[in-house]
């Protein structure tokens, strides 16, 4: 679950029900832009990697509008669920390094931070107010 701004000034994730909304992008030219473009449109927050990698989903998400196209997509869907396992794998660890990257370069900022399961890294945009 992502983090508010308070959450990530205090180090510690407050366990409330209430989640942040997040805005999911796609279709940048690499996985840096991507992640940028992801922590720009959702800049109040903070991130995982694996809430990185869901925001930087490639997935066509657009549902059929008929029960006809639904029973003509699922074959197209199976063939594609397959490439999409093998895609995903790829895509994690280019996200990974590309995250990794960014954060060396100082454009993200990383934050160990308390949450009920123990200490998670999250990662956000570093604009000049959120810098530490």
């Amino acid at each position: 679950m992502p983090i508010s701004d308070d959450e990530w000034d205090d180090g510690s994730r407050a366990d409330s029900a209430t989640a942040a909304g997040t805005t999911p992008v796609g279709d940048y030219e690499d996985e840096k832009e991507l992640i940028v473009a992801f922590l720009s449109e959702n800049v109040d927050n903070a991130y995982t990697r694996t809430e990185i990698v869901r925001g930087v989903d490639f997935g066509n998400d657009a549902r059929p509008e008929t029960i006809r196209e639904v029973l003509t997509e699922i074959q197209d869907e199976l063939v594609d669920l397959a490439g999409d396992v093998v895609a995903s794998g790829m895509l994690i660890d280019d996200v990974d390094e590309a995250l990794d990257e960014l954060v060396a370069e100082g454009t993200v900022a990383e934050k160990e931070v308390e949450t009920g399961d123990g200490t998670t890294t999250y990662y956000r945009l570093n604009t000049d107010d959120a810098r530490e």
